[in-house]
């Protein structure tokens, strides 16, 4: 996968390309489904697939919490078939008129033949220009948009929006089924306060990143992604009002792994949510809680193979 930023000083080179157009925060089914057509448009036409999307270093829905970051969704990217990934500088393109945004940048530097946006793709400064416009400048520039018709689940739209409001508030099995794979949260083991090796549900610590949006407070069935192997693990995402922690932050006891992840990357995939973050009244009770939670992880997680978390 080859990742471009735009603009740059320098001639990109990619040549005759699909591009698909979007934010694709979340890459969700719907955006999946628009990859899909845009990968099937390149490999007949012998071209290669190109994302063409809005760097979260801009400006572009600033005040929104992503579910994904930019390295995030290129894997996500690559893994659905494209060949490279434009991100743009949305803070130097919004004066552009639609004109030159398809004119200049998406034919001329980019090098696009065909691209590829949903119903409700807006362009040019002010998103002045529709994806009706955006046809009629292709064809006029010499190239084709291909339109997709809007995409429900259940009647409902799909949207990332709706997507951050189910994760946020538990239904985390809701937004999977949305997203078309199960959500994770990536991140380096780092050291703890060592509570759950005390308790003998030895735990691997990560992070929360601020800048993307925090899953609801609990305690998640979950798989974990170290060194090649998933492993089933219960999750919890909170403070651990039992120990008076203050940080909220992930932790995940690895079910049947034995040994040490203290700086390793790990990639935590939330498949259910078990229950509600509380503070018990004794040890021995939040003992006997985490011993249940493992025991109905084991059972609902059941076999977790690659492609159960979208990875082959």
């Amino acid at each position: 996968m080859i990742i471009y930023q735009y603009p740059t000083e320098q001639k990109l080179n990619i040549g005759s390309c699909v591009l698909a157009l979007g934010f694709f925060d979340g890459v969700h089914i719907a955006h999946r489904d628009l990859l899909s057509k845009a990968r099937e448009v390149a490999r007949a036409r012998g071209l290669k697939l190109g994302i063409f999307t809005f760097g979260s270093s801009g400006n572009i829905k600033a005040d929104v919490q992503r579910l994904y970051d930019d390295g995030e969704k290129a894997e996500l990217f690559e893994a659905l078939g494209a060949d490279f990934v434009v991100y743009a500088d949305f803070s130097r393109l919004a004066g552009s008129s639609p004109e030159d945004f398809v004119k200049r940048t998406l034919c001329g530097e980019l090098g696009c033949q065909v691209c590829v946006a949903g119903f409700n793709f807006r362009f040019g400064k002010g998103a002045a220009a529709d994806s009706a416009r955006l046809a009629a400048l292709m064809t006029e520039a010499g190239g084709e948009a291909i339109i997709l018709d809007e995409i429900t689940a259940d009647g409902i739209t799909l949207s990332a929006t709706l997507i951050r409001g189910l994760i946020t508030s538990g239904r985390i099995e809701e937004a999977n089924g949305y997203l078309g794979a199960p959500y994770y949260i990536k991140g380096r083991v780092l050291h703890g306060r060592s509570d759950g090796r005390k308790l003998g549900f030895p735990t691997a610590n990560i992070k929360i990143d601020v800048s993307k949006i925090t899953p609801k407070a609990g305690v998640y069935r979950t798989a974990v992604l170290v060194d090649g192997r998933i492993y089933s693990a219960v999750s919890n995402i909170g403070t651990c009002p039992t120990f008076e922690g203050t940080e909220t932050r992930l932790e995940a006891h690895l079910i049947d792994f034995d040994g040490d992840l203290y700086g390793k990357e790990i990639r935590v995939y939330l498949l259910g949510y078990l229950r509600e973050e509380r503070r018990f009244e004794s040890l021995e009770e939040l003992k006997m809680q985490i011993n249940i939670d493992k025991i109905k992880t084991i059972k609902e997680n059941g076999e977790i193979k690659w492609q159960h978390l979208g990875l082959k």
